[in-house]
């Protein structure tokens, strides 16, 4: 470490190898199903900083798969539990964590026959549809620089 700069002595994971074990783990906490919020070793805003300045060390299509795995966790515990495969499993406290984990919510009766209307009402059905990996990818990016907007209002 006597070769680094006085910049790179400043970052937290200053070397590419500690910047892609970080990532290897930030991804594995992702794809387990957890949230970024709960990542141990650093908060939303550091993570963000390193996606950011550090992309080959945190590539975006390892993020993007990392969140694509954690949702596929939390639909396999609603798969299995409305087979009835897991004991004691509540429903609701399932669907309420994927209205607010994936962005779920319930359709109106008029919105779910809304596919047999017009190309207006087929619009709305497809804001339903299960998300791409494009914007799983950005809903990650998202909730990386969510709260930072909110803490400055100036949308940095």
């Amino acid at each position: 470490m006597g070769d680094m700069t006085d910049e790179e002595r400043a970052l937290k994971w200053p070397t590419a190898e500690m910047r892609r074990r970080v990532c290897e783990a930030f991804c594995g906490h992702l794809a387990a199903g957890f949230s970024i919020e709960s990542f141990p070793d650093a908060d939303r805003k550091t993570i963000r900083y390193y996606a950011e300045q550090f992309p080959e060390d945190f590539p975006p299509e390892k993020l993007d798969e990392a969140a694509r795995r954690g949702l596929l966790e939390w639909e396999k515990i609603g798969k299995e539990g409305a087979r009835g495969d897991l004991a004691k499993f509540n429903a609701s406290a399932w669907s309420f964590n994927m209205k607010n984990r994936a962005g779920w919510r319930d359709r109106s009766e008029v919105e779910a026959w809304g596919i047999w209307g017009g190309p207006e009402e087929a619009g709305q059905i497809d804001k339903f549809k299960p998300r791409s990996s494009e914007e799983i990818a950005l809903g990650v990016m998202a909730l990386l620089t969510e709260k930072d907007s909110r803490r400055d209002d100036n949308g940095a």
